[in-house]
This record gives C-alpha cells, structure tokens and sequence, in this order.
C-alpha cells in the first residue's frame, strides 16, 4: 500500500526559491533604473515649479523671497526678502500668491532627496545693479539623479557640475544647487 504526501520535497522548495530568486535579479535592475528616473524626472520637475514660481512672485511682489513657505504663505510683517531686508508693508501686500500649486510649508521631500527651505544669495547682499544668483539647495541626491538633472536644465552631454543651473557635490549630503540668475534682492 502507497502512502499519498501531502506537500512538497526540499528539493521541490529549493528549485522554486532559486527561480524566484533568478527572476527577481534579472527584473530587480529595471525597476530600480525605472524608480530613479521617476525620481530623477521628479526633481526636474520640482524645481522648474520653483523657478516658475519665483519669477512670478518677483513679478508681484518685486522682490526675491527668502524661504519657499513665502511662496504659499501671506506675507507677515517679519518677511524679509533674498538679501535678509525686512520687507516694507507696500512690498508685502503685493503678495498675490500661492504660488506653487502645492500647500507647501518648509522642505520639499521629493522622493529620497528633499529641497530645502530656504533660498541663498549669491553674493548674499544686493550690489546695486550687479547680477546675482538665487540658489534652491537639495539634499540627498545621487550621483544618477543629478547628471539627470543637469542634463534636463544645461543639456551637457557630460556631467559637468561646476557651471550652469546646475550644481552638485557630495560633500556632506549629497547636495545640489539650482541655481537662477537674479537682480537685485
């Protein structure tokens, strides 16, 4: 008389394991690449709002704001602008905003990499009419997602972070710089 197992053989279990187990190497590579150009893409994408939106808001307002809540948030009576000037009332109640179509309030997570709130002068103080740059900071992007980006803002074929839009360094945070050409504060 044949007694009927029920289950399977460690062999059975081990075959089927080191399937799965192949299966997920060969499709691990393209979801990650996929996920990193999301994020990537992502980015991008953030920052052309936040260039949008400070343009716009330097339309209205005449000034550069100092923080990214400034671009959400009515302006208070402690508003300072770009170069650390507190902000007079007639400068402060042209403030038409929101300016970004998200309730933001401080840092942007976009993904791993999160933009942070404040903005940085460059030089920090107005020079009369000399240009300046206004820097957005993000931190926590890697070497991938910020060739990405600099390709989409400065079209270089190479990776080259130390002119245009598009800065980055991986000291300390793996910080990018986006930079925008400004006058006065």
């Amino acid at each position: 008389m044949l007694i009927k197992r029920a289950g399977m053989s460690l062999v059975e279990v081990v075959a089927a394991v080191l399937i799965v187990a192949l299966l997920a190497a060969a499709v691990y590579p393209t979801i990650a690449a996929q996920w990193r150009r999301g994020q990537s893409a992502a980015l991008a994408s953030q920052l052309g709002n936040l260039r949008d939106a400070l343009e716009a808001y330097r339309d209205n307002v005449t000034r550069y704001p100092r923080t990214v809540s400034q671009l959400n948030t009515a302006l208070g009576v402690t508003a300072t602008d770009a170069c650390g000037a507190t902000m007079s009332p007639g400068i402060r109640n042209k403030w038409r905003g929101p300016y970004l179509s998200q309730n933001v309030s401080g840092e942007i997570p976009v993904g791993d990499a999160t933009v942070k709130d404040t903005f940085v002068r460059v030089p920090p103080t107005d020079a009369g009419t000399a240009p300046g740059i206004l820097r957005i900071r993000v931190i926590n992007v890697d070497t991938l997602a910020a060739i990405d980006v600099e390709r989409q803002f400065d079209g270089a074929e190479q990776a080259n972070f130390g002119s245009g839009n598009v800065l980055w360094s991986t000291a300390g945070s793996d910080t990018l710089w986006f930079q925008i050409s400004i006058r006065n504060c």
